[in-house]
């Protein structure tokens, strides 16, 4: 009799525990679909943080130029070769053309021969002038002519000096002169070689390239551009001395956002008077920006995009979610620039999700 009042007891406690297990995983699993665990928040920050970018370039000669005969000639001597440093005006190269000399001999003879003549007549005019001093003494008629002569032979001179000067800027053409100071950086031809603007391959004598100065052009990125002035200070390095740092400053800006790369060509200006840096070198640019104004930043985390719109998920006083679209700008480490309906202090998830609908409240 005790026996089977035990097993009955024992029945009705095992039943009991049962329900009461199956009672509380019902609830556990109805807390999990209707309450979500804690969430964290941060709050946007205003910040004011320097982005630097390494952008690629290749120094540029601040002047540079191939020279050219301007006659149809031979060349008669080279006075420089690669390497040589040159002054603005030295003499490079000289030319032959027998024919462009024998022009400036004729010219120089007609103008001297017109100077001959308009002296003799220039001299019987005031001969006569000095003797008409004397009543009757000579003819008006004589006069006049000898008046007329002398205004002829005077023009006379005029043109004969003209062509002369024109022959002689011509033959002048024949002396290669330096247009700057600079190094020649290439010899084409030499000694003998036809050249002239009228051949089929026109080849130039030599390059010549300033190396004092150097340019250097760089495209920013479009978002970047206000921050970009004229007379910054640049840095940058180069392949043959990694180690060094140079420096220039910003020359010129294009004023113009190329609309295929969305960036805007500068002009860096580079003095060179040690003579390190040669045109053709490929610089880094070491590019700093700062802007003057502080902007907000939030964890890149923060911030969602889906196929509709990029935001984040701000919180209110009452735990409510709210998405805020937003722009994303420059990024800093782990945050990244927003642009949006917020302000410093708003309270945002740290990690957002967009599983958390819009005006859900949450527990932060």
């Amino acid at each position: 009799m005790k026996t089977i009042f035990q097993y009955t007891l024992l029945s009705v406690l095992a039943t009991a525990s049962l329900c009461a297990c199956s009672s509380s995983g019902k609830k556990s699993e109805h807390q999990t679909e209707t309450e979500r665990p804690a969430v964290e928040i941060v709050k946007i920050e205003l910040l004011q943080p320097e982005h630097s970018l390494i952008l690629p370039g290749e120094l540029e000669g601040f002047y540079a130029t191939a020279i050219y005969p301007k006659l149809n000639s031979y060349i008669r001597t080279i006075l420089v070769d690669i390497g040589d440093q040159v002054k603005e005006g030295q003499l490079l190269v000289e030319l032959e053309a027998p024919e462009i000399e024998s022009q400036l001999s004729e010219s120089f003879a007609k103008m001297k021969s017109a100077e001959a003549i308009y002296g003799a007549t220039q001299a019987n005019y005031r001969r006569l002038l000095q003797t008409n001093k004397t009543p009757g003494s000579v003819s008006l008629n004589d006069l006049e002519f000898a008046k007329a002569n002398a205004v002829s032979d005077s023009l006379q001179l005029v043109s004969a000096t003209v062509h002369y000067n024109a022959a002689k800027q011509t033959a002048g053409y024949l002396r290669i002169t330096a247009p700057f100071d600079g190094i020649i950086t290439e010899r084409q031809l030499a000694p003998g070689d036809f050249v002239g603007p009228g051949e089929r391959s026109i080849i130039p004598i030599l390059k010549l390239n300033n190396e004092s100065k150097l340019r250097l052009h760089i495209a920013i990125p479009e978002k970047m551009v206000s921050q970009v002035k004229e007379g910054n200070e640049i840095k940058f390095n180069v392949k043959s001395y990694p180690a060094q740092i140079f420096t220039g400053n910003i020359n010129r800006i294009s004023k113009n956002v190329d609309t295929k790369t969305r960036s805007e060509v500068i002009e860096i200006l580079i003095d060179n008077q040690k003579g390190q840096l040669i045109p053709g070198m490929f610089a880094s640019v070491m590019l700093d920006s700062r802007r003057a104004e502080k902007s907000l930043y939030v964890p890149q985390t923060a911030v969602v995009t889906n196929m509709e719109k990029c935001f984040v998920q701000k919180v209110d006083a009452y735990s409510k979610v709210h998405w805020v679209s937003v722009q994303k700008g420059n990024s800093a480490g782990d945050k990244v620039e927003v642009y949006g309906d917020l302000k410093e202090g708003d309270a945002v998830l740290k990690q957002a999700n967009d599983e958390i609908k819009d005006e859900e409240v949450i527990k932060p």
